[in-house]
Formats: structure tokens, C-alpha cells, sequence
């Protein structure tokens, strides 16, 4: 089979709804570390002493929480599409040397 069909495939299994659904359960994990050094949202929430531990444990459920809700559709597709990243890399790189050398 083909990368190309590969791809295709995977993305018949993994649509849009599923995606979404992940990156929606994803968003509050990377909000919770979106700060910069003038605003920090949790440091204003809790204060400056309790804010790395209100990260770490929040940081701890939401993982926990994203790997239940989406364990089952992983693994279907770790098992179904076992290792397809290596192989875009692959192909990714082929292509890349094909191009350098003309």
C-alpha cells in the first residue's frame, strides 16, 4: 500500500470529529502553560507560592482525563496503523534528497 493511501486510510478511521474532539480536550493542557513573563493567569488565580503545584496537578488530571476519554481510538490506531509516522518520515526524506539533487 502506498503512503499516499495510507495516509488516506488513516484519516478514514481518524475524521474529523475525532480529531477535533482530541484537539478540544487538548486545548486546556497547553492554556494551562500559556503565560508569559509579565501575565501569568494561574499565578494571578492562586498566587505565586501555590502555582507550580496547581500546574502539576492539573497537568496531572488532564492527562489522565485525555487518556481515558481517547485510549480506546489510540490504540486502534497505534495497532492499525502501527509505526505510519516513521514511514512519512521516510518518505518525507526521500522526497526531500529527490529534490536536493535535482
Amino acid at each position: 500500500m502506498s503512503i499516499e493511501n495510507e495516509i488516506n486510510s488513516f484519516l478514514m478511521v481518524w475524521g474529523s470529529e475525532e480529531l477535533s474532539s482530541f484537539l478540544q480536550d487538548s486545548l486546556p493542557l497547553f492554556e494551562l502553560y500559556d503565560v508569559d513573563e509579565n501575565s501569568d493567569w494561574v499565578e494571578d488565580v492562586v498566587g505565586k507560592e501555590d502555582a507550580q503545584n496547581v500546574r502539576l496537578i492539573r497537568t496531572v488530571y488532564l492527562v489522565s482525563r485525555l487518556a481515558e476519554h481517547h485510549a480506546e481510538g489510540l490504540s486502534k490506531l497505534n495497532n492499525e496503523f502501527k509505526d505510519l509516522w516513521k514511514r512519512m518520515e521516510e518518505y518525507g526524506q526521500e522526497d526531500q534528497e529527490a529534490t536536493e539533487r535535482h
